[in-house]
């Protein structure tokens, strides 16, 4: 092909992301939110998905909820009946998925969570949701566009395209790496992506499964002396083994998955009507770094691991909501120092446990005595309510707690719980507070009462431009003041009396210098009781 004057052609945005899967497309909303110019590049079509099902776990669903998002999602689940009633099964039994195979977590009210009830969408379905916020919000998303190559300076990254009618050149000020496991993105910007090779092959495909001699598989899944037979409530079959093949390049076949499920049950079966096979391993890898320059990583271009659980898909758009207000802040300039290099530090070690337990779940899926025997003993455990809940808090995200500074309050560096208040407005959930994407300064009950009080109150009002600062009544306030993160999750939180000049440093620390002290909804910008 040759190079053509495309459309794009000298174009500059302030971030270009590589991938329009659901991690860039929430990306792209989360950059949006705060007006900076964003393109999205999506090799596929519009409507273009992955044939698989995708769990939305707790955290996911606590941050959806901060955005307004939360019920778009629960309508999509109820569309699909197949899907809701699979949901309302795994409720019925209070389980609230696995560990392994194992259908236990949730059990006996031991997770702690505000979403007690997940969220099972199609890929399709998932993507189209959060395209839709980010045309809503106006991020030019291109289909037909691959990203192959960059080249990056001190102003900017040049990003190489390829389309149907040729190559382009495309100039941002950031690239974003959403481009998936082979992503061309963290090759070009020579970041290593370092981990363990396969150890088990899954077969997986969509069709009608006739059993011959009139033998029946069961729903759900089903561990043998070979390996695992799963069929799933959208019509998926897999067959999983622990016999790598040589050859995992070529393209998967309905024969290859049918001879898998003949030698993991030991029925002979015929699959008909089949509209996609695919083949995957457990292989885990995680990129060095997040960060090299003005090239970033997020989802599955920056760590791949076996579907267990189904982490994958939630740890990559906890991966937008951490770096979306963070790239925000830093193309609007004025962001504190080190608040960009903060997504690495935080989100690299919630990636690398996600790939431990994965290993740790196909080593508990293994066949053998062995390990039917280990199986039986985490059965036992998982009936434990402290085993059940830390196993929960794992799968779903809700055991997530970022660092923070030596002599910090315990609270930060933990995700903001929900709280009802009482603002001069009405009431109000902390929750909907961070619609905006807005860092949030919550003073709660009594936290105005005498001059230093008042003093804190007043100290914030030069950061009123982009923060949220609210005085509210809360029925059980959980600290005297909070500055919860866009994400969710806690800055800074201080129990009363307030200091002035602890205030100004937290919002100093996370938020930048002080501005002019826009006041919005008063004389010093605070939202009052």
């Amino acid at each position: 092909m040759t190079t053509t004057q495309h459309p794009l052609a000298g174009e500059q945005f302030d971030v270009v992301i590589a991938g329009g899967g659901p991690v860039g497309l929430l990306l792209a909303a989360e950059l949006r939110l705060h007006g900076v110019p964003v393109l999205v590049l999506e090799k596929g079509r519009r409507g273009d998905g992955e044939p698989r099902t995708l769990a939305l776990h707790a955290r996911t669903l606590e941050t959806l909820d901060r955005r307004g998002l939360l019920a778009d999602f629960v309508r999509a689940q109820e569309s699909l009946p197949g899907l809701a009633d699979h949901r309302r099964e795994l409720d019925d039994r209070a389980a609230r998925g696995h560990f392994a195979g194992l259908y236990r977590l949730g059990r006996h009210g031991a997770e702690r969570t505000e979403q007690p009830h997940g969220v099972t969408l199609p890929h399709d379905v998932l993507k189209e949701l959060l395209a839709r916020r980010a045309d809503a919000l106006g991020a030019v998303v291109r289909y037909g566009h691959e990203v192959t190559g960059l080249a990056q300076d001190e102003r900017g990254v040049t990003v190489h395209v390829r389309t149907a009618d040729g190559t382009a050149a495309v100039r941002g000020g950031f690239l974003v790496g959403c481009d998936g496991g082979r992503s061309a993105v963290r090759r070009g910007a020579g970041i290593d992506f370092p981990g363990t090779a396969p150890s088990l092959v899954c077969r997986m495909g969509r069709g009608t499964l006739e059993v011959a001699g009139g033998g029946r598989l069961p729903a759900g899944w089903e561990r043998t002396g070979g390996g695992w037979f799963l069929r799933m409530p959208d019509g998926r079959v897999a067959v999983m083994e622990w016999d790598v093949p040589d050859d995992l390049e070529s393209p998967a076949t309905a024969d290859e998955l049918a001879r898998g499920i003949e030698r993991v049950t030991g029925q002979r079966v015929v699959l008909t009507g089949v509209d996609f096979v695919t083949r995957f391993t457990d292989s885990a890898r995680q990129a060095s770094r997040y960060r090299a320059g003005r090239v970033l990583l997020a989802g599955d271009a920056a760590h791949i691991h076996f579907p267990a659980g189904g982490q994958g898909v939630n740890l990559g758009l906890q991966d937008a909501f951490n770096l979306g207000w963070k790239l925000a802040a830093e193309c609007r300039g004025g962001a504190p120092e080190g608040l960009l290099d903060s997504y690495g530090t935080e989100r690299h070690p919630v990636a690398a446990r996600v790939l431990e337990n994965t290993r740790a779940q196909v080593a508990l899926m293994r066949p053998g005595p062995q390990v039917d025997a280990l199986r039986a003993l985490f059965t036992e455990l998982m009936a434990m309510d402290e085993v059940n809940a830390y196993l929960s808090d794992v799968i779903h995200a809700t055991g997530i707690r970022y660092g923070s500074a030596p002599g910090a309050h315990p609270l930060a560096g933990a995700f903001a719980r929900d709280l009802a208040l009482t603002t001069a407005a009405g009431p109000v959930r902390l929750a909907e507070l961070l619609r905006a994407g807005r860092p949030l300064l919550l003073f709660l009950d009594g936290a105005d009462g005498g001059d230093g009080g008042r003093d804190a109150v007043s100290a914030a009002a030069g950061w009123a431009d982009r923060v949220e600062i609210v005085r509210a009544l809360a029925a059980d306030p959980y600290a005297a003041a909070l500055l919860v993160r866009p994400d969710g999750y806690l800055a800074w939180a201080s129990d009363g009396p307030v200091d002035a000049g602890a205030v100004r440093r937290a919002l100093t620390a996370w938020c930048g210098a002080a501005g002019p002290g826009a006041a919005p909804t008063g004389a010093d910008g605070v939202r009052a009781v």
